[in-house]
């Protein structure tokens, strides 16, 4: 493939099985993770910040609030337990980390493009995809400073940066957070930026990171959220057959089709890396769909969206 760069659509369920499941042949083999996101894949950044989590977080696996939105692991629990890391300690976090094998830059209710509005007004998070970058790159200042040997075992190699994965769970809030006030056409007017920006910043960490690997996760189908049916204005014939919101997934395929376009574009300007497109929006679409088929029997929002066992 041209400049040995590939861009491919992987199920998320495809993915995490691949890599939980053993083999004397596995090919994916990486010292670490770097994770941007927001509540789907934060793992106690929001909470460290802003001290206030309680049960019934955390109440299935690991019996305690444990920083997730999540009663649960999330899909970067399982992603990091499959290339046999631990989980990934939050950079936010001052007490008990290790980031030997990398840091999770993610927060609760972060958004790709700068917020314009306070936590304390709109409940968006302040550490936008520009910040957690930033703070990627302050980390890695301080490593290579304070850890030039690889002598202090709770943080990384030098070496580390260019042979991660890096990776991007991040936009949903950038979707969502106006919908109600702007409508569909309102939001949809910002979101090549939130795709550009995503961008950027993959060609950031590529040019003075080293990063190589990198793994893009598209939107959920927010259609289908009970909160979102709530929340949203919406007509009856709007609604499919399973209840979600027709003109609101639609809009979310818009999005994730103009990211993947996005993410292809950007091949010539990245020669040696590789881009994961996760199509997370098919398998979440399934599990609403036809929740008894995958073995929800008592199916709710929170089975497929932000809690996992």
């Amino acid at each position: 493939m041209r400049h040995n760069f590939s861009i491919f659509l992987v199920s998320m369920f495809l993915l995490v099985l691949l890599l939980i499941t053993p083999s004397t042949n596995a090919k994916c083999s990486f010292p670490g993770i770097f994770n941007f996101g927001d509540s789907n894949s934060d793992t106690g950044g929001f909470w460290a910040a802003f001290p206030a989590e309680r049960y019934p977080f955390g109440m299935t696996y690991f019996k305690k609030p444990s920083g997730r939105a999540s009663d649960g692991r999330l899909v970067i629990d399982f992603l990091a337990q499959g290339l046999g890391m631990p989980f990934l300690s939050p950079y936010l976090q001052s007490i008990g980390t290790n980031f030997r094998h990398g840091a999770n830059f993610a927060t609760l209710a972060s958004t790709v493009l700068l917020p314009n509005t306070s936590l304390f007004v709109s409940g968006i998070s302040p550490f936008s995809l520009a910040i957690q970058l930033n703070q990627m790159k302050e980390f890695r200042t301080r490593v290579l400073e304070i850890n030039p040997q690889g002598n202090n075992h709770r943080l990384p190699p030098k070496d580390i940066f260019n042979k991660s994965l890096y990776i991007f769970d991040i936009g949903q809030n950038d979707f969502t957070g106006n919908l109600a006030a702007l409508g569909i056409q309102g939001v949809k007017q910002y979101l090549p930026q939130v795709a550009s920006q995503i961008a950027y910043t993959i060609k950031d960490i590529y040019s003075e990171l080293g990063g190589r690997t990198f793994m893009v996760f598209n939107l959920a189908p927010i259609g289908c959220f009970p909160a979102f049916l709530t929340e949203l204005p919406h007509n009856t014939s709007d609604l499919d057959m399973y209840g979600c919101m027709m003109s609101y997934n639609n809009a979310v395929l818009d999005y994730n089709l103009m990211l993947k376009d996005t993410l292809s574009q950007i091949r010539d300007q990245l020669p040696d890396a590789t881009l994961v497109y996760v199509d997370t929006h098919s398998i979440k679409l399934k599990l609403f769909q036809h929740p008894k088929d995958h073995g929800l029997l008592n199916f709710t929002y929170c089975s497929i969206v932000n809690v996992y066992i």
